[in-house]
């Protein structure tokens, strides 16, 4: 249906008329390409050379321009021949509507036109001029690659209707190499730094000529001695001179001694001045409070409000130290990072005998600040959801840059487990947390030697509680965590939470039965079947198990034995009231160099071990000889997740992305099961979005349950996201994925437990397409998912639902992954 869909889509557009807007004399141009050396181009950078390109395709069709055909340029002026043309419609129109509704239904039809015109894509007409220019790009291109003779030249091929392909035809020719590489640098003071950085160069003999090396030997020289004292220094003193014969280039690498006639000297620093409270409107104010601490001087117009020795964890300018560009960058970026600023600025001021002085200036942001947020929920399990929050900071509370939240926040909510379920907005959920962000590690011993300052360590304390009504079981949660974060490098980022401790407690344990209708009505069957309980009560469910489904039951009935006793097991981990003191280490890797990078990889790893040093402290156990905390069982799991993710950049504003997650998490001592909220579940709108929520697995299994979970889970997604017009963007998507049961619990049937690579036919199958509007702020994302591979059909298991009656829809705010 999705394909038929498609086709007929594309077929439509294809068959309208491209060549709308293209005149007798002109060409649309359809198609560019590179030959290089007689080979067709695999390089995409090539491209980029390329004056004029094509009108864009969206899977093959130039959607943007079919767009704009839609529209009339000439409307005004096609009108106006129509009204002389046709003046009895004309005066027709007239006299039917007014004068005023005949204007407003002009100026709609007129508005509608520029909406295609202004949305759409103007045809590409064929422009020589633009061709040539293309030549002189790909001949500068080659030339800074070092093919000096490269020739470059273009072929036109025309078709009978208006349409062009141009080939650009390149001969590179043989590339020139660098020979003997000389250098003259006449202070000896730069002269000994290059010297002990040479090995470092970029240039080096038999290397290929490009110009790309000789910028970043500029660079590295640059930064070599602004990180070496030479404050003065910039890349204005750095000249190259290149003999070039034989296809060899000898080079000449010349730094100058001196700017403006002022020698280049290693400067040192003198003194730090650090200003707390600077604003421009009041910097003529005088200074009121001044504090020296360690060759530091701190100075505030009003009362100093930061503790020197902790604000200096975020600075890395010292006294008697020699200039560094890096202490410098990494300053300004560790006191970013502090979120007690508003404005950061750093300058330098030149004293005598070459000495320097460096001034921070600080801004600081309010010290109390109130924000509230409101948003709309809906998902399979909560159709409808208001909720609200409110929260409190305060920044600097112990002046050391800390920042205290505190939050409250509520949720009315259209739950299908409420009583009362004609009733709009029939539950309701509250919770509250605060938290302490601390920017150093807050432990007994500072642990500097092994993570340092300059890894921007930080500390965070939380402590957070929610209860819910008509939601669920009602459960009510308390949490306490605390994490550490730093960063190793760049793109490496670790998170350690010593203690991340969750007490779970069920409050509505009887209306489990009204909730899980589906285990239900088995255990009214099995009653009315064999026990002629015709009138089975929600809450009587469990006694009525413990007291009919015996050993002499399990011989007449071993099938409907099992469907009994897989409901109470499910029952006891579900309503299971659990404490979890878990520990979790998490590494990241990340090398995207900002928000917009659409070409980069993304790796994360975690492990979580959970109840160990609670359960050898406990002395308290219940009957079943499971340990206990606060009179409650103490859950004991080792947990790792593993997700990768990978993003290219195939042309303009085109990707693929790709994602894969594994899970696995193991049940010991004790406890036999992992908590329900730590389990795994897949589905939804960021998951395998050809099912809701929870609906799949585990394994083969189609267990009808509202709720299933498992503790193995493996999925994977591929999408191409495309640009069709302006903001409106789209995304073609196939996700794979399903969970299982390792832990050997009875709970789970054979067919929803892992047994090795038999167990990878029961990887379900998502396809789909999604329409996402970007309004640059936020992204508003609409997924379609088809059901493509149903592991749990008994026959066919391939396209059997694949159409709009068995799709699922998901609405979701940026993209998925």
């Amino acid at each position: 249906m999705i394909l038929l869909i498609l086709i007929s889509i594309t077929l439509n557009f294809s068959s309208c008329n491209t060549l709308k807007y293209v005149s007798d004399e002109d060409f649309l141009l359809t198609k560019n390409s590179v030959f290089v050396n007689n080979k067709k181009n695999v390089d995409s950078e090539i491209t980029d050379y390329i004056a004029q390109r094509p009108n864009q395709l969206v899977l093959g069709v130039a959607f943007p321009l079919h767009f704009y055909n839609i529209g009339n340029k000439n409307f005004e002026t096609d009108y106006n021949i129509w009204k002389t043309t046709h003046p009895n419609t004309s005066k027709f129109v007239t006299s039917i509507f007014s004068e005023k509704q005949t204007k407003g239904l002009h100026n709609f039809k007129k508005g509608s036109n520029n909406w295609f015109l202004n949305n759409g894509e103007p045809p590409v007409i064929f422009d020589v001029k633009k061709a040539k220019q293309t030549i002189e790009n790909l001949k500068l291109h080659y030339y800074n690659q070092g093919y000096f003779n490269a020739e470059v030249n273009f072929e036109e091929i025309k078709s009978k209707r208006k349409k062009i392909t141009i080939n650009y035809n390149i001969n590179t020719g043989k590339p020139y190499t660098l020979d003997t590489i000389t250098t003259n640098i006449e202070s000896k003071v730069l002269d000994s730094i290059y010297a002990e950085n040479k090995e470092k160069s970029f240039l080096k003999k038999g290397e290929q000529f490009k110009y790309e090396l000789f910028f970043d030997e500029q660079d590295r020289i640059n930064e070599l001695f602004r990180n070496s004292g030479i404050y003065r220094f910039n890349k204005n003193a750095i000249l190259v001179e290149a003999d070039t014969a034989n296809y060899k280039s000898n080079i000449n690498l010349i730094i100058n001694d001196s700017i403006a006639n002022v020698p280049f000297k290693i400067q040192k620093i003198n003194n730090v001045n650090i200003y707390t409270d600077y604003f421009y409107n009041t910097k003529d104010e005088p200074i009121k409070d001044s504090l020296n601490y360690k060759g530091y001087l701190f100075l505030s117009q009003k009362n100093l409000r930061y503790n020197p020795k902790l604000l200096l964890e975020s600075v890395f300018i010292e006294p008697n130290t020699i200039y560094k560009d890096q202490t410098r960058e990494l300053t300004r970026k560790n006191l970013r990072r502090l979120n007690n600023f508003k404005n950061i600025t750093i300058k330098y001021k030149e004293l005598e005998n070459d000495l320097l002085e460096a001034s921070i200036y600080l801004s600081p942001l309010k010290k109390y600040s109130i924000g509230t947020s409101a948003e709309l929920t809906h998902s399979n399990i909560r159709q409808l959801g208001i909720s609200g929050k409110l929260s409190f900071s305060n920044l600097n509370i112990f002046k050391g840059a800390e920042i205290l939240k505190f939050s409250v926040q509520g949720s009315f909510l259209d739950s299908k487990d409420a009583a009362d379920k004609e009733k709009l907005l029939n539950a309701w959920e509250v919770g509250g947390d605060v938290s302490l962000e601390i920017p150093r590690i807050l432990f007994p011993f500072k642990p500097d030697n092994i993570i340092p300052k300059n890894m921007a360590p930080n500390t965070i304390l939380t402590l957070g509680t929610s209860l819910q009504k008509n939601i669920g079981l009602d459960k009510q949660k308390f949490t306490g965590i605390i994490d550490y974060t730093w960063e190793s490098t760049q793109t490496k980022k670790h998170s350690l939470q010593l203690l991340n401790a969750q007490f779970i407690k069920n409050l509505n344990i009887d209306s489990y039965f009204n909730i899980y209708k589906s285990e239900f009505n088995e255990i009214q069957n099995i009653a009315s079947t064999y026990f002629n309980e015709n009138a089975l009560e929600t809450t009587k469910v469990i006694p009525f198990i413990n007291e009919n489904i015996d050993s002499n039951f399990e011989q007449t009935n071993p099938n409907e034995f099992k469907i009994a006793q897989n409901i109470k097991n499910r029952y006891s981990i579900i309503t299971e009231d659990v404490y979890i003191p878990s520990a979790a280490y998490t590494f990241t890797f990340n090398n995207s160099e900002s928000y917009k990078d659409t070409d980069f990889s993304f790796f994360r790893a975690r492990i979580v071990s959970a109840g160990n040093l609670t359960t050898l402290l406990s002395s308290k156990k219940d009957n079943n000889n499971v340990n206990l905390l606060f009179n409650t069982p103490i859950a004991q799991y080792i947990r790792t997740d593993l997700e990768y993710k990978k993003f290219w950049n195939l042309t303009l504003e085109n990707v693929l992305a790709f994602r894969s997650f594994l899970g696995i998490a193991f049940p010991y001592n004790n406890s036999k099961t992992i908590p329900f909220s730590r389990s795994y579940f897949i589905g939804g709108p960021n998951d395998l979005r050809a099912w809701r929520i929870y609906d799949l697995g585990p394994g083969s299994t189609k267990t009808g349950l509202e709720y299933n979970v498992g503790n193995l889970k493996f999925l994977t997604s591929l999408e191409y996201r495309f640009k069709v017009i302006n903001s409106v963007k789209g995304a073609l998507f196939i996700d794979a994925g399903n969970i299982w049961d390792i832990s050997n619990a009875t709970v789970t049937t054979a067919e929803g437990k892992f047994n090795g690579f038999n167990s990878l036919k029961d990887i379900a199958i998502g396809s789909g397409f999604g329409i996402r509007y970007d309004l640059s702020f936020i992204l508003l994302r609409l997924d379609l998912g088809f059901k493509t591979y149903e592991p749990y059909l008994e026959n066919n298991k391939w396209f059997q639902h694949i159409n709009f009656k068995n799709n699922v829809y998901n609405f979701g705010i940026s993209y998925p992954f």
